[in-house]
């Protein structure tokens, strides 16, 4: 895997909304083959002097993060908004994963109706679409991918053994701190999404939402 790590400096005057739509416009290279995995976000504000926004990309390795500078959606985002509203960049690049397993490319899970369980996961847990599967016209599976990052969760039609599977979690979420799931609770429920109260988990605390097929999708803190 090839890494590459942008710290930007925003042009002085940069507005809100052209700072928005930078961040649209990033959101959009995820188009790209090549792009394996995009995070971003602003600089926290905690010391000063640091740059005002950082984007870290992966490609499988160097000559498709070369194809992926070349692609039309890029040309387009540096045209359109990088050369508008950065002053400033620094980049570290560095390879990382070589010749072992380096990450979750996906969880596949057995659901009994695709198009309910997708609506599910895009309303609870902010997944968004990425592909469909479809035999004969009839959609049997999607895939998803969580709208903060890469995590990528796979639905599959197979009603028998998504019943073998109820009240398994299968899937185990990752949120910050107990605040955070507190807050991603909090608005679980005014969603009206039933989920358990935390616990304690290993090394922090933890909640369990059961998916429309009695999945439980599990939401653990880091600390």
């Amino acid at each position: 895997m090839f890494r590459q790590v942008v710290a930007h400096r925003w042009v002085a005057g940069t507005t809100d909304d052209e700072r928005r739509a930078f961040r649209a416009a990033m959101d959009g290279l995820r188009a790209v083959p090549e792009l394996s995995a995009l995070r971003y976000g602003d600089d926290a504000g905690h010391f000063p002097g640091n740059h005002d926004f950082v984007a870290v990309l992966d490609f499988p390795d160097l000559a498709a993060a070369r194809r992926y500078v070349d692609a039309e959606p890029h040309r387009r985002f540096v045209d359109e908004h990088a050369r508008r509203v950065v002053d400033a960049r620094v980049v570290v690049q560095h390879d990382w994963g070589e010749g072992v397993a380096c990450g979750l490319h996906h969880v596949k899970l057995p659901v009994t109706d695709v198009g309910q369980s997708r609506e599910w996961y895009r309303d609870a847990l902010d997944f968004v679409d990425e592909v469909e599967f479809r035999e004969a016209g009839v959609l049997r599976g999607v895939g998803l991918r969580h709208r903060a990052g890469d995590l990528r969760v796979a639905l599959r039609e197979d009603p028998d053994r998504a019943r073998a599977l109820a009240g398994f979690d299968s899937i185990c979420l990752a949120v910050g701190t107990r605040a955070d799931l507190d807050a991603l609770l909090l608005r679980l429920d005014g969603a009206g999404v039933p989920h358990t109260a935390p616990v304690t988990g290993h090394g922090g605390w933890a909640a369990d939402v059961p998916d429309p097929d009695g999945h439980l999708v599990r939401v653990h803190t880091l600390v």
